[in-house]
């Protein structure tokens, strides 16, 4: 009871400390623009007095002015600046504004300290870092760091809370199988914050957080070893329970509001978060297999072969690790290598005795399911199993996207694995979408 009195009182501290940093915003913005006219209009001193004497050496006035020409000598004249990015600490306010050049953007990046003097200025390529979509507003939104705790691991997170809503809805992003992170991430691509600013910027708060395999992976590695038991409630769901638990309690959180979204396996595994956590109001299913995991597999394997031919080998041998995880009198006890992916026998049998599309048939909560008909990984054959499952669910609600893949990327030509790290972000119709079903409910 103690330990809960402590972290109730904490969240209540970050609750009333937010309109507070919400306000900082609109002064960070107009500083950062403020530093931006001069450099356009060459006034480097005026910038280089508004240095905080201990970083002044980094930024004086002919090294603002030799970078600012060879930005402009490169990329063309300056157009107009939008804000991507905003960070505040007790230690100071950052924020990033997307620099529209005459032929291509750059990121510029800004810090100020308590009293309001410059401590770091930067300029970064636009296309090797990752930029917020348009659709996202950091005016309207500020992120916060929680940890949440389950026995011996720990998942660390963020949480992206909406500014001036009393009680937000809060999504929860169970992510993809495999190493993902928080952001889903692919390099300088990360569409769960796509999804995270995107909803934020629509008053919808959004949790992501690192999986345990992640953070813990050696620990993870010495009980696969001993074969002990590892199943999708060890992976996934046990911790996903203990931050619902955890979440339910923020002070800005409206508890009859929280939805689970399920990206992948996560979306797979969503349903039966539904049917056990009276908590959820409903769950959003995102690129999520109808068929058994490893019969989507073996689909995604026979499509690689034909499109990067030179990995078939890789390919059979995967697909013959894929049969062998569907038997039916799987021994627990297989040694690793002969199952996909070197993941241990009892994660396979508890996948093929798991009926997620009978779970989801018959759940009474609202259902979202979400597809994009260039997912090689999800192919459209399973999205017309869900069609066909739940066309008698009046709760659930089906959409699929032409043109985009398994990351919800927009694309034209077959999808293949590389294509995930092309620079990209979720299109704003995806969050529209996301948005006006939540709101309905």
């Amino acid at each position: 009871m103690v330990n809960r009195l402590i972290g109730l009182l904490l969240v209540g501290f970050l609750f009333c400390t937010q309109e507070a940093k919400a306000n900082t915003y609109t002064d960070t913005e107009k500083k950062g623009r403020e530093v931006l006219d001069l450099l356009r209009t060459g006034k480097f001193l005026e910038v280089e007095k508004m240095v905080d004497s201990m970083y002044v050496s980094y930024y004086r006035s002919y090294v603002l002015e030799k970078d600012w020409n060879e930005l402009t000598g490169t990329y063309g004249k300056y157009v107009d600046a939008k804000p991507v990015n905003f960070e505040i600490s007790e230690y100071y306010n950052f924020i990033g504004f997307k620099v529209k050049f005459e032929f291509l953007p750059y990121i510029f990046n800004i810090s100020f300290n308590p009293t309001g003097k410059i401590i770091y200025i930067s300029f970064m390529e636009a296309h090797k870092i990752y930029v917020a979509p348009d659709y996202c507003d950091v005016s309207k939104f500020l992120e916060r760091k929680i940890t949440v705790a389950n026995g011996f691991f720990e998942m660390p997170g963020i949480l992206t809370m909406p500014n001036d809503v009393a009680k937000a809805p809060l999504v929860i992003i169970l992510v993809e199988a495999g190493p993902t992170d928080k952001d889903g991430s692919y390099e300088e691509n990360k569409p769960y914050k796509d999804l995270a600013w995107g909803l934020a910027s629509k008053g919808i708060a959004v949790f992501r957080y690192e999986k345990r395999s992640n953070n813990y992976g050696i620990y993870m590695a010495k009980d696969k070893a001993a074969y002990e038991k590892f199943t999708p409630r060890e992976d996934l769901i046990d911790d996903l329970y203990r931050i619902i638990d955890s979440l339910k309690y923020l002070p800005d959180v409206d508890p009859s509001r929280m939805y689970v979204l399920g990206h992948g396996q996560g979306g797979m595994l969503a349903p039966l978060v539904a049917k056990e956590r009276d908590e959820i109001k409903g769950i959003i299913m995102m690129g999520a297999n109808a068929k058994r995991t490893q019969e989507m597999m073996i689909d995604q394997y026979k499509y690689l072969s034909t499109v990067t031919p030179n990995k078939k080998p890789e390919y059979d041998e995967q697909t013959i690790n894929a049969i062998r995880s569907l038997k039916k009198d799987l021994n627990p006890l297989t040694e690793h290598h002969l199952m996909p992916y070197n993941v241990q026998a009892t994660y396979w049998i508890w996948l093929n005795n798991y009926p997620h599309v009978d779970i989801t048939k018959k759940l009474k909560k609202p259902v979202l399911l979400l597809h994009g008909n260039r997912d090689y990984q999800v192919n459209l054959e399973n999205y017309e199993i869900w069609k066909k499952a739940l066309a008698k669910n009046k709760n659930a609600t089906l959409k699929q996207y032409p043109k985009l893949n398994h990351l919800f990327y927009p694309g034209e030509t077959a999808s293949t694995y590389s294509e995930y790290y092309m620079k990209s972000n979720i299109p704003d119709y995806v969050i529209k979408d996301l948005t006006t079903w939540i709101s309905s409910h």
